[in-house]
């Protein structure tokens, strides 16, 4: 919670003696008052070099100093003779146990599925499908959002379009007949 505070009064958000007063005794407290203000002189950007020259000399001296793992060589054939028998079947176990739950998972499924169906004389009875595909209300709904649903043009709307169509089409071989003629005739100046 005194860290919280002391966060605030550096941001400018609180002020109290008190926190003053304890922040003066208590060492964790001057530390973290330490490390706040790294942490802001940082995320402002307000010193060039936060790391000084020696940090790659110190890194390169820790990472020295670090305790290497031990490596574990792989077993030669003759010490793999020795092993147990069940280390040495270890290794198929694990992928064959998979796969018997696999099936196991499997026939289970086949058999429920059976058993749903066949009623008591043994006779399979398909009355209820496994599988709904029609959904309860027994309409057939649009599958995508963007069909319109309600804009279904009327027989005198596709009979207008129609009509517009012609319109644009005969305006259009007009212009390309008028347009050919010009375009002979201004060849036929040219030669």
């Amino acid at each position: 919670m005194q860290k919280e505070l002391l966060s605030a009064y550096l941001d400018g958000e609180y002020q109290n003696d008190y926190l003053l007063d304890s922040l003066c005794q208590d060492e964790e407290l001057q530390q973290a008052w330490n490390r706040y203000h790294l942490v802001r002189t940082v995320m402002r950007k307000e010193t060039p070099v936060l790391l000084g020259t020696d940090f790659t000399a110190k890194m390169a001296e820790l990472i020295e100093s670090e305790p290497t793992p031990h490596l574990v060589a792989q077993p030669t054939p003759i010490e793999v003779g020795k092993q147990p028998f069940m280390q040495k079947l270890k290794g198929w176990l694990a992928p064959l146990s998979q796969v018997a739950v696999a099936a196991s998972v499997c026939l289970v499924a086949v058999f429920g599925v059976q058993s749903y169906l066949q009623t008591d004389n043994g006779v399979q009875v398909a009355d209820n499908p496994v599988l709904q595909t029609l959904p309860f209300t027994n309409n057939v709904q649009q599958v995508s959002y963007n069909a319109p649903s309600q804009d279904v043009p009327t027989q005198a709307q596709l009979e207008q379009q129609s009509k517009r169509i012609n319109m644009m089409l005969q305006n259009y071989e007009l212009q390309r007949r008028t347009n050919t003629q010009q375009l002979n005739e201004t060849t036929a100046n040219h030669e």
